[in-house]
């Protein structure tokens, strides 16, 4: 992984902690039991807070997490409990979120926020859930494209939309990963490979979704994405990033059940059929939340 990113050093400051501190090595790591071996309480919390993924807390010496469960996803929690976490070791954390003597914060993980300090904690949970020696290995097994993420989702036991973050940075591959809602992105990433294509545009945060895409079709109807469908078929690759070499694209999605959003994977067919067509293990199908 060739690029850097503003964020990279939270990654790496996790997996750090999770190398010299933590003294764990090897998957998946288990985030709630990690931060009960520091000390830190684990909770649910209630139903009734939607929008909000979890909430760190630090009253008289000592430190708590609370995590939403309005999302029934062990990956979604898992990925907030991390994100928690690095509220509570990220330096300058502590300062930024519990300012003038405050003793909780409310977080929205999942690389949406505009917060530096959430999108500093996502990237902490990143490396902490899906460290990259660990990850790597356990990619040389998992296929490409939504299926490869699929497998690593499971074998980390991580959110299908962090898993797929993650192996976008870590790939070999050319793929592009899309996340969003209704007819808007809400964020985008591409692997260095795609990037070396040259798209002649990177589809931000708001753009619009291409109307003869199938991730438009997806998210035409809720309740496709509620049962956590998912389509896939030749990518127009002109009108997701604008002029782009002639090379033949390939388009998964998938419904994030109750998240309300969809993933999408693009990927160039040739890193597809690699390896005589073998797309690795393959799990059957079923509904899947984020």
């Amino acid at each position: 992984m060739g690029r850097r990113g503003p964020y990279d050093f939270a990654t790496a400051f996790a997996e750090k902690l999770l190398r010299d501190q933590f003294k764990i090595d090897k998957l998946p790591v288990k985030p709630i039991a990690l931060a009960k071996s520091q000390g830190i309480s684990v909770i649910p919390m209630p139903k009734d807070h939607d929008g909000v993924s979890g909430m760190f807390i630090h009253a008289h010496g000592k430190s708590a997490i609370a995590y939403a469960t309005h999302i029934e996803s062990k990956g979604f929690q898992h990925f907030s409990v991390a994100h928690e976490i690095g509220h509570c070791y990220l330096p300058g954390h502590m300062d930024a979120i519990l300012p003038n003597g405050a003793t909780e914060h409310f977080s929205r993980s999942g690389f949406v926020s505009d917060d530096r300090y959430e999108l500093e904690a996502d990237h902490f949970a990143a490396g902490l859930l899906m460290p990259a020696r660990l990850f790597t290995r356990a990619m040389e097994t998992a296929g490409d494209g939504l299926d490869a993420i699929e497998h690593l989702k499971t074998r980390c036991e991580t959110s299908l939309t962090a898993t797929a973050i993650r192996y976008q940075q870590l790939t070999d591959e050319a793929v592009a990963i899309i996340q969003s809602r209704e007819h808007r992105i809400e964020f985008c990433f591409m692997s260095d490979r795609f990037l070396s294509l040259k798209p002649g545009r990177w589809p931000r945060k708001g753009d619009p979704i291409p109307l003869r895409s199938e991730t438009r079709k997806l998210n035409a109807a809720s309740d496709r994405i509620l049962r956590a469908e998912r389509l896939n078929e030749e990518a127009h690759a002109t009108d997701w990033f604008g002029a782009f070499p002639d090379i033949e694209l390939y388009e998964e999605v998938v419904g994030l059940g109750r998240y309300g959003r969809s993933l999408t994977v693009i990927s160039t067919v040739d890193a597809l059929e690699d390896g005589n067509g073998d797309s690795g293990p393959e799990a059957p199908w079923e509904p899947r939340l984020r």
